[in-house]
């Protein structure tokens, strides 16, 4: 899965991954619910 979809589908966001490259700090609650996101995947 490329970066921006996976933005797009955890956070609607195509743009997260490439924040989080230049130094984004998600919050607690984003982190939270990435963590989430990735449990549905398995």
């Amino acid at each position: 899965m490329s970066a921006s979809a996976f933005g797009r589908r955890a956070m609607a966001d195509p743009r997260f991954v490439h924040d989080l490259r230049r130094g984004r700090e998600p919050r607690p609650r984003t982190v939270r619910r990435i963590e989430s996101f990735l449990a549905e995947q398995r």
